[in-house]
């Protein structure tokens, strides 16, 4: 058989499900920091425009949504 055939290791599915999902959960970690760290630059004084674009809270947003949905996953079925 060849590694791209039908037949699916569900222990090698699994564990390419978990990896997504720690990695989901590393983005949503790395999105509150960015936002925590904004926050702080807000109350320490007032950042550039750049920089409120670059590193503000849209990107951490977006950072922290793509870390839910790569953590909000199903787990893979399994076949019988």
């Amino acid at each position: 058989m060849s590694p791209r055939s039908s037949a699916v290791d569900p222990f090698a599915a699994y564990s390419r499900y978990r990896r997504r999902v720690r990695l989901g959960q590393a983005l949503m970690v790395v999105g509150g920091v960015i936002a925590a760290v904004h926050l702080v630059m807000h109350l320490a004084g007032s950042p550039s425009g750049w920089t409120d674009l670059a590193a503000g809270y849209p990107i951490a947003g977006l950072i922290f949504l793509a870390g839910v949905w790569l953590a909000g996953q199903t787990e893979p079925k399994r076949k019988r």
